[in-house]
């Protein structure tokens, strides 16, 4: 995955769990993933590691605050935005 899908599908991450847990908690759970800057709106500054890893980390994060319903709904929005799922951190893919 090039840099900008990576951001695109971290981004898209946060978007779908500030619908979930709402803007400042989403958000918050963000900014504490290392090697990832998050503006106050959801959106990716900075990746300063793998895409893969950062988005794994991310929704593992989601996960343990909103429960396991979190890597279900990340996976179907990001389901449309890749060609091979696979490609998917696992703990998204198993949810394709």
């Amino acid at each position: 995955m090039s840099l900008d899908h990576d951001t695109d599908l971290v981004e898209a991450a946060i978007q779908r769990e500030m619908d979930v847990l709402g803007d400042e908690q989403a958000v918050c759970l963000a900014s504490e993933i290392q090697g990832l800057s998050v503006a106050d709106d959801g959106s990716v500054t900075e990746l300063e590691r793998d895409g893969t890893a950062i988005l794994s980390d991310l929704v593992d994060a989601y996960v343990e605050a909103s429960g396991d319903v979190a890597a279900f709904v990340i996976a179907r929005r990001l389901a449309n935005m890749v060609e091979e799922p696979d490609r998917l951190p696992e703990n998204v893919a198993q949810h394709v």
